[in-house]
């Protein structure tokens, strides 16, 4: 009895290890294709906006994690027709923007200002409570809840970003244990309040790393997201900003995820921590401690930005 016993004790730990390895393996890789995805399709809409001061620029919004994990984040439009960057004549109204050429422009659709003083903002162009239809003249009226109290007044200017751009930042939820999204916008969703959105189950690290490509190199130069490429420096407005955001080519992204069920920890045979980025040097690795009572599943990509690819044609 005892013998049977013990070997019905080792079936199950063995169905147990398989099970939540599964889980690790199906969650960890869905993770890495959403953000993949996410990520290939960043900067789609203002690729132009290179060399119109959009890159690297602090953008105003209006609108009425975990273990040290990073935070990823992604702005792209999806305007149908209108992807370059049209040059703002007048602006006679905070309600109201007048370009030199509307077509493509739609009612509902947000807009981007590069403003004079080096900085940028979001604005709406106000809807008709219907279907999205081509605005009717030069002037784009814009909503006050969704755009700035100034209007574009400073733009000179604008970029169509279609009616539902992604400015969405991607992390790990430490509550939930779980790949999560967050709209900047804040809209609602079927009339329900802008909220956390769970992505994928069990993700308890995502880490990023910039590829640079310094001018005149056909080299990558991997950086951690800090220091010279701190998202504040990225962002400060300047022509210094601008050319770094332009130098990063690809990123590369480790995502961890983890077993669902603890395990004997007894069991337990690998290392107390895992490395990411291990075939790269010291300084950009990362370390995440284990539990081990769980098992770990560790992903890593490399996404080229193509956006950032083609800007040098416009």
């Amino acid at each position: 009895v005892a013998a049977a016993a013990a070997m019905a004790l080792a079936a199950c730990s063995s169905s147990s290890t398989t099970t939540s390895g599964n889980d690790a393996q199906q969650n960890g890789s869905y993770a890495l294709y959403t953000l993949e995805r996410q990520l290939r399709t960043a900067g789609s809409g203002i690729v132009q906006g290179l060399n119109h001061g959009l890159w690297g620029c602090p953008v105003t919004a209006y609108t009425g994690g975990k273990n040290g994990s990073d935070v990823i984040g992604v702005i792209s439009g999806d305007s149908a027709l209108q992807v370059f960057s049209v040059a703002v004549s007048s602006t006679p109204s905070t309600h109201g923007v007048v370009v030199s050429n509307a077509l493509g422009f739609f009612t509902g659709d947000y807009l981007i200002g590069t403003l004079s003083n080096g900085t940028c903002a979001m604005a709406h162009i106000a809807s008709n409570g219907g279907s999205a239809t081509q605005v009717p003249s030069t002037t784009l009226v814009l909503d006050t809840p969704n755009s700035p109290s100034s209007g574009l007044q400073t733009a000179t200017n604008v970029f169509n970003i279609g009616p539902s751009p992604s400015f969405t930042l991607y992390g790990v939820d430490p509550s939930s244990g779980s790949l999560v999204s967050w709209d900047l916008l804040q809209r609602s969703v079927d009339n329900q309040p802008a909220a956390i959105t769970p992505v994928a189950d069990g993700i308890v690290m995502v880490k990023a790393l910039y590829g640079i490509q310094a001018s005149g190199s056909s080299n990558l130069t991997w950086k951690q997201p800090a220091g010279d490429w701190d998202i504040s420096k990225l962002t400060a407005g300047t022509n210094a900003a601008a050319v770094a955001m332009s130098q990063i080519k690809a990123i590369r992204v480790a995502i961890v995820a983890q077993s669902r069920l603890p395990e004997r920890e007894a069991d337990y045979k690998g290392e107390p921590k895992l490395t990411l980025f291990k075939d790269l040097p010291a300084d950009v690795q990362s370390s995440v401690p284990l539990d081990t009572q769980f098992r770990y599943q560790v992903y890593e990509t490399t996404i080229p930005v193509r956006n950032a690819m083609v800007s040098q044609f416009y």
